[in-house]
């Protein structure tokens, strides 16, 4: 029996740090961040990481002013080293808020499995997907227009979040 107890409380200490021995440093939680700019209206989402459905909902919240705004969104999706369907479903629901207020949602730069979910999922026809943030710059502003960056206005001031979120 005393062996058994031990085992248990070893187990308990392990399950307190999942991924201590796999060569992971940070909370486990902290696998998706994000930089919004501004460009006159051209917002760019630089994400990375991993999207799935305990990090979907932080981005979803952080998207949200641009997309209720009605402002053109480009989600710079090279980062992603994952992506489920919750962030497929994430993509989706901004689309639809965003198009709703007048604006658009771009996914540039997408990798292969994200691609290949894309295709499987069978929203190549319904999400807009482009090579680079370059490419869709381009198309959205040939002129050019919309000058340098800047950071996106907070969404409130309760507290001290950044336009870089960790999740």
């Amino acid at each position: 029996m005393r062996k058994t107890s031990r085992t248990i409380r070893r187990l308990g200490r392990a399950a307190a740090r999942p991924l201590a021995g796999m060569g992971f440093s940070g909370p486990v939680g902290d696998m998706l961040t994000w930089d919004i700019k501004d460009r006159d209206g051209l917002v760019t989402v630089v994400v990375d990481g991993e999207l799935d459905i305990h990090s979907a909902p932080g981005l979803g919240e952080a998207l949200t002013p641009a997309a209720e705004a009605g402002r053109r969104l480009i989600l710079d999706v090279a980062g992603l080293r994952f992506c489920d369907c919750a962030g497929l479903s994430l993509f989706l629901r901004t689309q639809e808020r965003v198009r709703a207020a007048g604006g658009s949602l771009h996914l540039a730069a997408p990798t292969a499995s994200m691609r290949r979910l894309i295709t499987v999922a069978r929203m190549s026809d319904v999400l807009l997907v482009t090579a680079s943030v370059a490419d869709t710059i381009a198309m959205l502003d040939p002129g050019g227009s919309a000058g340098p960056p800047r950071s996106l206005p907070r969404r409130d001031d309760r507290d001290d979040r950044h336009d870089r979120k960790v999740i």
